[in-house]
């Protein structure tokens, strides 16, 4: 209510495009984070993201097509949101030389694909997993841990695509 009701109005008061975006996108993290998925998608994909396309920011366009999947996961759109990792973050991400965040995408498309659970899917996970493990190691990041946990616990139970507590 604050964020829309007196931060909102400063921004637009002031013609700064950019911070109103910030200031919308902050409004469907907790959309979100309440459970209000399709609002928090709306805002997303018509108040966010075409303001930093128009601004030319493929950064900040990647980060919001990025928690553009996050909330289609959490709809169960899991074909979409892979389709949006795959095709327009991941990519620009590698563009950008952005190395934890290509690996921590490659660790959440696995993710992804465990979760779909089709045929193939385990393979795809596993190589997936593997390069953002040797990205993880090779750069000292304490995200390596946690991936090869998860790695271990995909060839532990070969038959079940559960989620890992």
């Amino acid at each position: 209510r604050i964020r829309r009701e007196e931060e909102l109005p400063v921004y637009e008061r002031l013609g700064d495009v950019r911070e109103r975006a910030v200031t919308q996108g902050k409004i469907a993290d907790v959309l979100q984070a309440r459970g209000e998925l399709d609002e928090a998608l709306r805002i997303r994909r018509e108040e966010e993201l075409p303001v930093y396309e128009r601004l030319g920011d493929v950064r900040e366009r990647a980060v919001t097509q990025g928690k553009i999947a996050d909330v289609l996961q959490a709809r169960g759109e899991l074909d979409e949101a892979l389709r949006i990792y795959q095709e327009a973050v991941l990519p620009a991400c590698q563009r950008l030389g952005l190395a934890r965040e290509v690996l921590i995408f490659r660790a959440n498309i696995g993710i992804l694909y465990l979760k779909r659970g089709a045929t193939g899917d385990r393979e795809k996970a596993l190589e997936l997993l593997n390069l953002a493990l040797q990205d993880s190691q090779r750069l000292r990041l304490p995200e390596a841990q946690q991936i090869a946990e998860i790695i271990r616990w995909v060839r532990a139970s070969p038959d079940s695509l559960a989620s890992p507590s």
